[in-house]
């Protein structure tokens, strides 16, 4: 940020005009620099949020004096106004520390300020910049109720304490720098017993047993330790990470990684570098979701786009896959005239089954390619998903019609037909209530004709060499004479199953498991319905021929043989519906119970079965 550049020119040439008495006042100083920035809050808590900042500095400055130089307010507003920000501006964690290593400090103090009822809370974050060994985060809350005040003063305690601490943390860093490990150990006991938390005493010891070779368990203990007092701290993460990539576990050095980069959110490399590690893994869900993190501090990174489109298209992650397909379409409308994008693009739309997603590219692509018949059956298959039936009819038709022999255009077209074809249930119960047979029958006829007119469509499916076209075959075919039996048009029901039931009986005696068996239990009960219902004219008609007809033992076997199926498929199909299957049980037994006496009136040899 160029502007703080300006800063920095500001600050040094105050420097080189300090007069020899305030030299001689800034020798008893400390040395160490503190720089508390705005906390962030609700918009309704602003001017609260500035209360308790402004009171936690100037509560800093006069508590930690003798250990620290607490930026004033007015130095910060003058920086700030150099850079272009308002005093209380807000800044995000670049813009932080870039002013603070401009304002040279060694560390900076910020976090958010938050508001429950009476109560107040402010998560805090110390941030170590220079090796001042000021790191922490902690929450704090007043209830009492809350007060900026008072929370400011809280606070304030707890930093003196971590401020204080920092003495002996510097100590053991320079020790550890000059080599003088037992003095740096002992530097750090002193930190840990004024404060067992110390972060920054903690990682000094973990870095102490790095360099004396210690096992990297010490190692990944010490730095675990340092979390205890700042959860955040990117240092200590990265010896945890580091650490259990030298023992092996990668999963452990991955969350160890992806926690860093919860408080590092901007380090692009480290997140591009750890998501590459969980697609190795496998993992590409959570590494999508890791560099969806990202972009929402980088919005637009290319490097991070360009790989969360790769690892969506390697792991099958069809809505990430879409919604990155979406979003060029939309940045580059060129792209729709690609059929190397349109393709991808509406697969994975169906993946999803967006339907707003599907009618946008393959609306594109049939205006590109209005004869591609694969683009046609894609744009079907987007305007049944609306809703459309009729629109996804026509378009199956003239896909159909640039291809005749294309089996599975000739079932798209059949399901169509038998799905948008739908019995008016409440005017046939208004007819029969009314006594109308006429208009029922017509009802019922107008219907069965719209289902019938699919079966030329479904024919090349039932004589397909392929067993997956023949199975979507034979579940229209039980779609259409089911509800055919349910609109009561029997006689066309029972046209469709018997072909039905033909096509799908048992090749092999243990033939009674798997989607084709379950077609064969349901058709069996609808086969048996229908058949039941319309065998009375054919038996009517068989009991009037003529004792001297020459045909009457053909159709008396024609009958029965018909009466054997339609037992078999109403036992098959009894657990459909029990009560009715009983039912219609009960007729044929009925009927069976005559089959003697037309034997002895046919007199037919051999005799009926």
């Amino acid at each position: 940020m160029s502007a703080f550049r300006v800063v920095a020119m500001i600050v040094l040439a105050g420097a080189a005009g300090v007069s020899p008495a305030s030299a001689q006042l800034s020798a008893h100083l400390p040395s160490e620099k503190l720089l508390v920035l705005p906390f962030m809050a609700e918009a309704g808590d602003s001017a609260a949020s500035i209360q308790f900042t402004d009171g936690l500095r100037d509560r800093l400055a006069q508590s930690a004096k003798r250990w620290v130089q607490v930026i004033t307010k007015a130095k910060l507003c003058e920086a700030l106004a150099a850079s272009g920000f308002p005093c209380d501006g807000m800044l995000d964690d670049q813009q932080a520390r870039q002013l603070g290593r401009f304002l040279q400090v060694h560390a900076y103090i910020t976090g958010t300020f938050e508001r429950e009822g009476t109560a107040l809370s402010a998560q805090v974050r110390s941030f170590d910049i220079g090796s001042s060994g000021m790191a922490a985060s902690f929450t704090v809350r007043d209830t009492n109720p809350g007060t900026p005040a008072a929370l400011a003063e809280k606070i304030a305690q707890r930093l003196v304490a971590v401020i204080r601490t920092s003495e002996h943390v510097r100590e053991c860093t320079q020790e550890r720098q000059r080599g003088q490990f037992a003095r740096a150990l002992a530097a750090a006991r002193k930190a840990i017993a004024a404060d067992p938390n110390s972060a920054g005493a903690h990682l000094c010891v973990a870095t102490v047993y790095e360099a004396r070779r210690m096992s990297v368990d010490s190692v990944i203990a010490a730095s675990e330790r340092a979390l205890r007092g700042d959860s955040l701290n990117t240092a200590a993460w990265e010896n945890i990470a580091r650490g259990w990539q030298q023992k092996g576990d990668t999963a452990k050095m991955v969350d160890a990684f992806i926690r860093q980069l919860g408080a590092d959110a901007r380090n692009t490399g480290k997140r591009l570098g750890v998501a590459q590690i969980l697609r190795q893994m496998g993992e590409h869900q959570r590494a999508v979701d890791l560099i969806n993190d990202g972009l929402a501090v980088s919005p637009g990174d290319p490097q991070l786009l360009e790989l969360k489109q790769i690892i969506c298209v390697e792991g099958s992650l069809h809505h990430c896959t879409l919604e990155i397909f979406v979003d060029r379409a939309s940045a580059d409308s060129t792209l729709l005239a690609d059929t190397a994008f349109l393709k991808p693009a509406i697969g994975a739309a169906q993946q999803v089954g967006d339907t707003q997603a599907l009618l946008k590219f393959t609306g594109a692509a049939v205006r590109q390619f209005p004869s591609d018949p694969t683009f046609l059956k894609a744009r079907g298959a987007a305007f049944e998903l609306a809703g459309l039936p009729d629109s996804a009819l026509a378009v199956y038709r003239a896909a159909l019609a640039r291809d005749p022999n294309d089996v599975a255009t000739s079932l798209l077209v059949a399901k169509t037909m038998v799905d948008r074809a739908v019995y008016d249930t409440l005017e046939a119960r208004r007819r029969r209530e009314a006594r109308d047979s006429v208009g029922l029958r017509a009802l019922q006829e107008a219907f069965a004709v719209r289902v019938d007119s699919a079966r030329p469509y479904v024919r090349p499916g039932l004589a397909s060499s392929d067993s997956t076209q023949r199975l979507s075959a034979a579940v229209i075919m039980l779609t259409g004479g089911s509800k055919l039996a349910q609109a009561a048009s029997y006689d066309r029901a029972y046209s469709w199953l018997d072909t039905l039931l033909q096509v799908v009986t048992p090749r092999v005696p243990t033939d009674t498991a798997g989607p084709r068996h379950q077609v064969r239990v349901n058709a069996s009960f609808w086969y048996g319905l229908s058949s039941v219902l319309t065998l009375n004219k054919p038996y009517q008609d068989m009991t009037k021929l003529k004792t001297t007809d020459p045909t009457r033992c053909d159709v008396a076997r024609g009958i029965f043989g018909r009466l054997t199926r339609t037992k078999s498929a109403l036992q098959l199909g009894r657990r459909v519906h029990p009560p009715t299957a009983d039912q219609m049980l009960g007729f044929v037994a009925q009927y069976e119970r005559a089959k003697p006496q037309v034997q002895r009136a046919f007199k037919c040899s051999p005799a009926l079965n």
